[in-house]
Formats: C-alpha cells, sequence, structure tokens
C-alpha cells in the first residue's frame, strides 16, 4: 500500500469522483480506478458506493477516511520536521494567480525564487479560490472578495484600494476630472462581476456615483487596456496600476477623493496549515509580507 494511493483515495473522496480527482492530478481517469480498486482488493473491503450519476462512501469508507486522513497528517508532520532540518527548503508550491495579477505579483515571486533556489513553483492562472484549490490541488491561491465557510484557511493580505484613472491623451481631449460630479460627463469604463453585475456605481467619500459608458467587460485587463487606449475612464485596483501611473501612462483623477475599490479584500487560501510543507509556508510567510506593500 503505497502513500500516493492513500493520497488519490482523499482527493476522490474530496472532489467527489473518478474524473475530478484525476483531472486535478493531471491523470487518466482509468488509472484513478484502477489504483482504487487494487485498494479496496488490499484492504479486502468496498470503499465506495457507485453509481452512473455519484459516487459515496461506504460506512467502512468513511471511517478509513477519517483514520488516512489523520495518518497522512502525522506524516506530513514528520516529513516537515526532516526538511527543517536540512540546510535550504526544497519542493515544489503549486500557487493559483487571479487574472490580470501576474504582473503585480510575478516580480514577488521572482525574488522569493531568488533566495530559495532549490524550491520550484508551478504558477497557474485560476479565477475562484476556493473552487480551483481543490480542483487543481494547489497549495495557495490568491482570492479577492468574499469569502465562504470552507475547510481553507484564509489569510486576509491587503484591501484592494483602487483609483480613478485616465490616459493623459484622455484628459486633453475631455478635461480633466476635479469631482465625482464630474464623471457623469465622461465615458466610464464598467466592470461585470462574475455573477453578471456591472459594477457601474463607484462608492467615492461614501457616497455612490451611477457611471455610464460604452464599454462593459468582465476583464480587468481589457479595461486597463482600453483606458490605456483613451477609451474612457476607468476604475481599476492600484495593484495592477501602479506601473503605468509611475511611468505616465496613466492620471490619477480625483486625487482629494478617496476611493476604496468597492471595499474588496485580497485574501490567501491554502489548507490547514499543520499539514503544508515548509516550502509552502516559507511562501505564505514571504507573500504576507510583500504583498500589501504593493497593494
Amino acid at each position: 500500500m503505497k502513500v500516493e494511493d492513500l493520497d488519490l483515495f482523499t482527493m476522490v473522496v474530496r472532489l467527489g469522483g473518478f474524473t475530478a480527482a484525476a483531472n486535478a492530478l493531471d491523470l487518466p481517469r482509468s488509472n484513478v480506478s484502477r489504483r482504487i480498486n487494487k485498494l479496496e482488493e488490499e484492504l479486502n473491503a468496498q470503499l465506495f458506493f457507485r453509481t452512473t450519476r455519484q459516487l459515496s462512501l461506504t460506512r467502512y469508507g468513511q471511517s478509513y477516511f477519517d483514520e488516512v486522513i489523520k495518518a497522512l497528517e502525522a506524516l506530513e508532520r514528520a516529513k516537515h520536521i526532516t526538511t527543517q532540518i536540512a540546510e535550504a527548503p526544497k519542493g515544489c508550491v503549486k500557487v493559483g494567480l487571479l487574472p490580470e495579477t501576474d504582473e503585480a505579483i510575478s516580480p514577488i515571486l521572482f525574488s522569493f525564487l531568488d533566495m530559495y533556489p532549490d524550491i520550484e513553483l508551478d504558477i497557474r492562472s485560476i479565477n475562484n479560490g476556493f473552487v480551483d484549490t481543490y480542483q487543481q490541488n494547489l497549495d495557495v491561491a490568491f482570492h479577492a472578495g468574499e469569502i465562504i465557510d470552507s475547510n481553507l484557511v484564509a489569510r486576509q493580505l491587503s484591501h484592494l484600494n483602487g483609483t480613478v484613472v485616465a490616459s493623459p491623451e484622455y484628459v486633453n481631449q475631455h478635461g480633466y476630472v476635479n469631482h465625482p460630479n464630474e464623471l457623469l460627463d465622461n465615458n466610464c469604463i464598467c466592470f461585470r462581476w462574475p455573477n453578471g453585475q456591472v459594477d457601474n456605481c463607484w462608492r467615492i467619500e461614501d457616497q455612490d456615483y451611477h457611471v455610464s459608458g460604452n464599454i462593459t467587460s468582465n476583464s480587468i485587463g481589457l479595461i486597463k487596456r482600453a483606458v490605456l487606449e483613451s477609451k474612457g475612464i476607468g476604475f481599476l485596483p492600484n495593484l495592477l496600476i501602479n506601473n503605468e501611473i509611475k511611468e505616465g501612462e496613466l492620471l490619477t483623477l480625483m486625487p482629494d477623493f478617496d476611493s476604496p475599490y468597492q471595499n474588496q479584500k485580497i485574501w490567501l487560501l491554502y489548507p490547514e496549515t499543520k499539514g503544508i510543507s515548509r516550502a509552502t509556508r516559507l511562501l505564505i510567510e514571504y507573500l504576507a509580507k510583500e504583498v500589501p506593500r504593493i497593494s
């Protein structure tokens, strides 16, 4: 009986099926099914009830799962202790980045690798940290907005502050915006949230301003590019536009007005700390220190 097969068993249980586990681990579904069948043969017990629509644990399977989790956590703690003794931390950490954040976050990840050259980073683009952490078997994932009840640890990194910006060319053509009321006379590019709601109500100094424009998109990156191309005014997270503001490619509008970006927060999601590797733990602490500096 291999530890890898026990890990696979727990993954099948958590994701609710052979196919989901195979996708998360980049394995053929037939490989997953064969290894689970072999595990049942070794135990001489049925772990799952199998139907065409769903997969569920038997009573024996549930008891076995509970004990396997404890055993794997104990093995991980033992592994963690031996890794700590080593001079240089090693291992691969799977990291989930939200769309369009790679430009801001990648320098932090690269500097981390400079500090720990024996650590490998498997960096993936995700849409939802809570979903993709399980589906892609991630060690740590970024998340913005509300958090949900789950078995993941949610560590707040920073508030997602925002700035109303426009390109110098747009300002030359349409004039500088000094007060939020002037937004109503300008073309404002709006973001569409995953639930379909259009973010056309910009909150500035505790007051809502309903804006409109001829571009709406669920891609924050497209909105940023549209603003850079002088197509309108955007309300964008500082995390994504700090460099453009420093280089003069974007101008901050209404600098005397506080503009929190929808009061959203940036979170770091990861499994229970007692089961994570030293490499993952080091990355978490490094991100917790560096991300607030740029956000």
